[in-house]
């Protein structure tokens, strides 16, 4: 059409029939193209209907904050040093450079996003309050929280290296802080409940014995843990406005159940202690269930020249690895020396003696736990 109007209206031919034509044409085309149009918006499907739903009423859940209790023998109460006696050489810091750790001055001068109140003593010592190393001096097992930091470890005495700053003391909670703090902040810390006694253990015997044994020996755990812990709790909840969350109980401890006789009971009495914590304080689990209470353990010392008997050490440690598979929520760290995969913590220099982490190893075991909650996301 458009070729033959523009031919005959070039050779001039029929020009008044055509404009004619072409006027048509153009009426056509317009109501050709309104057609088309009607007809394209009848297919665009229809927008739903928008429904406003009323605002909830309901504020969001206030989580409270993470707590994990620390406990055991002196390798968790802390014998470690990180200096030398007399604050030449510093252990910590030398064995922070070897690990390429380049942010270290936290834990000496606190760690505000993970704090701790610590209680302890020496074997033999907790019958007495004044012999008890704690944040709290005046009534120690009222509990009192401070950023974590070098110092919350065991005082000197005769248990442990003896000489020097009473204060000049650490244990793993210090490598556990300095790893978790990026989990937390200051204004919502996590907290640590730490409470080791040195050369505690299920079976002891003699005056002085110090036991976690609940059903032959309860007073430990009874007139110490349990009450300290709760009381630990009821500070967080006033500090924090809310109900705080137990989310792991971090073990190290088995030194003094090394005899064959006690390692073939150590799983029974074990178990006991950590049933009765979990019922106890179920309603600081989280969804008020004890059984989601994590179980954090670790190897003991088993590397040359052990204390506790180059066999029965590692019979011990084979032991705490069996159980961390059987039982549900239960790790086991494999510090050991001997067993395959182990990390090799060692005692004795620097920092530390024939019985206790020395500085590094110290630290890197309190990594390693950390490592654990971080990895498994227990922090909630």
């Amino acid at each position: 059409m458009l070729n033959f109007c523009y031919t005959d209206t070039i050779q001039g031919k029929r020009s008044d029939i055509l404009k004619g034509e072409i006027m048509n044409f153009k009426h056509t085309k317009g109501i050709f193209a309104l057609g088309t149009a009607l007809l394209l918006a009848s297919c665009v499907a229809p927008k739903p209907a928008q429904s406003i739903e009323p605002a909830s009423s309901e504020e969001p859940e206030v989580v409270g904050p993470s707590v994990f209790i620390l406990t055991g023998q002196s390798n968790m109460e802390g014998q470690t040093q990180y200096e030398s006696s007399d604050g030449k050489t510093q252990y910590l810091r030398n064995a922070l450079d070897k690990l390429g750790i380049e942010d270290g001055d936290c834990l000496f001068d606190g760690i505000p996003e993970v704090r701790t109140s610590y209680y302890g003593c020496g074997y033999g010592e907790i019958g007495d309050p004044k012999q008890i190393h704690a944040s709290n001096k005046e009534t120690p097992i009222e509990g009192k929280f401070e950023n974590t930091k070098v110092g919350m470890g065991a005082k000197a005495n005769s248990w442990g290296s003896s000489g020097g700053n009473t204060e000049n003391r650490m244990g793993p909670e210090l490598g556990c802080a300095y790893k978790l703090r990026e989990h937390a902040s200051e204004e919502k810390p996590i907290y640590f409940i730490k409470a080791g006694v040195s050369g505690s253990g299920f079976a002891q015997t003699g005056s002085n014995a110090i036991n976690w044994n609940i059903e032959e020996d309860p007073n430990l755990y009874d007139k110490h843990l349990k009450p300290y812990t709760q009381n630990c709790l009821d500070l967080i909840e006033a500090e924090a406005g809310v109900k705080p969350i137990i989310r792991g109980f971090l073990w190290m401890q088995g030194e003094s159940d090394t005899e064959q006789k006690k390692i073939d009971a150590y799983e029974d009495r074990f178990d006991a202690f950590v049933g009765k914590l979990k019922k106890d304080f179920a309603s600081y689990a989280k969804d008020g269930n004890g059984s989601n209470i994590a179980v954090i353990d670790a190897c003991i010392y088993d590397g040359p020249n052990t204390q506790w008997g180059a066999q029965t050490s590692v019979n011990m440690n084979n032991l705490k690895m069996q159980m961390a598979e059987s039982h549900e929520n239960q790790w086991c760290i494999n510090t050991s020396c001997k067993l395959e995969g182990g990390m090799g913590l060692k005692v004795g220099d620097p920092g530390g003696d024939s019985m206790h982490y020395n500085t590094e190893s110290s630290f890197r075991l309190g990594m390693a736990f950390a490592d654990v909650i971080i990895d498994n996301n227990l922090l909630g």
